[in-house]
């Protein structure tokens, strides 16, 4: 009804975009498209684009592509950066909302795109997160404990750096508002899940997490949480940089060694009756260059972990800058690809 009264008064119905990463899954991804289009049927969308963001060296862009969605370079960094790029990507299309869904087919994309649009919709939220966790059940396979423990790990600390009551650090799938995905800015290459929460939380927007279904993987297994504690431990130290600790951490500690190399050179020269003549100390005089010169290291490593920090961003900000937001046809990235057959 609300698009036929839109329809008769000549306004712009809301154009969506849903962006899929993928990485040879030419077994689930025309299945996976069709849900997508299935979910939007019978909803006020009349433009649905589906960008497909692939590192594959399989059929996955042909078939993309048979199954009328765009193919984006994926940049071959990883999952992270291909979601970072597709992201980036669906601003040209001027949406009014942005999706994102894994191409492994777990998630219930047909039942539940209609859900996570509607807080976007009323005007509620922002960013709308996806959760296996928040009720029981939702889960439709055995999950190892060792992977929930990791991921337990993961959501605590995503609530400690954001203040949200989340309740999963990856679920499969999210919808946004085009401010979050025009504002975000990324470190790493394979968290853009935690760090959209991160970045969004950062500059206010409002985050919503909504009960997720899995389902069983159809075909093929997990490449991005193949292993739940090597990904907590490539995880933590951008979630470390993200949350700006390394820098308080690092500073903190090259202060407190060089204080501590001082404070004992200090006790040497008084035990020796305030006199340089020192030479027979000499392992005490190399403890306290160990702790100075490893301070001042601990100190310009913050430093410069910071500085590469803030020349991603810069770069980023270049690289993935967009037209003006009055503009009818905003700019698209190179690495779109626009041909499409079927």
């Amino acid at each position: 009804m609300a698009g036929f009264f839109l329809r008769a008064f000549g306004a712009p119905m809301p154009t969506a975009v849903v962006v899929i990463p993928t990485k040879n899954e030419q077994d689930s991804i025309a299945d996976v498209i069709g849900e997508v289009r299935a979910a939007f049927k019978g909803l006020a969308y009349d433009r649905v684009e589906i960008l497909i963001t692939d590192d594959s060296n399989d059929k996955t862009r042909v078939l993309a592509r048979k199954a009328g969605a765009q193919v984006i370079n994926g940049g071959g960094e990883g999952l992270g950066t291909a979601m970072y790029r597709g992201l980036k990507g669906a601003l040209s299309y001027s949406p009014d909302v942005i999706l994102a869904i894994d191409g492994d087919g777990q998630a219930d994309a047909k039942k539940e795109i209609p859900l996570f649009l509607k807080p976007i919709e009323k005007g509620e939220a922002d960013l709308v997160l996806g959760s296996r966790f928040k009720e029981a059940g939702l889960v439709h396979y055995k999950y190892r404990p060792v992977k929930r423990f990791g991921t337990r790990i993961l959501t605590w600390i995503l609530r400690r750096l954001t203040g949200l009551p989340l309740t999963d650090s990856h679920g499969g799938i999210r919808a946004m508002v085009p401010d979050v995905v025009r504002e975000l800015q990324m470190i790493g290459t394979h968290t853009y899940v935690q760090e959209t929460i991160i970045d969004a939380a950062e500059k206010g927007f409002r985050v919503v997490e909504l009960p997720s279904a899995w389902k069983v993987r159809e075909h093929g297994d997990s490449r991005v949480v193949r292993s739940i504690p090597r990904y907590v431990f490539y995880t933590l130290p951008i979630l470390l940089l993200r949350s700006g600790h390394h820098i308080r951490t690092l500073y903190n500690l090259g202060i407190g060694l060089i204080g501590l190399g001082v404070l004992y050179f200090l006790i040497v020269f008084v035990q020796e009756g305030y006199t340089f003549r020192l030479a027979h100390r000499t392992p005490a005089l190399i403890l306290v260059a160990l702790l100075v010169s490893t301070g001042i290291q601990f100190f310009f490593f913050g430093f410069i972990l910071q500085l590469i920090n803030q020349i991603k961003r810069s770069v980023d900000l270049v690289v993935y800058r967009e037209a003006p937001k009055d503009q009818v046809t905003p700019r698209q990235p190179d690495w779109i690809d626009h041909e499409r057959t079927g």
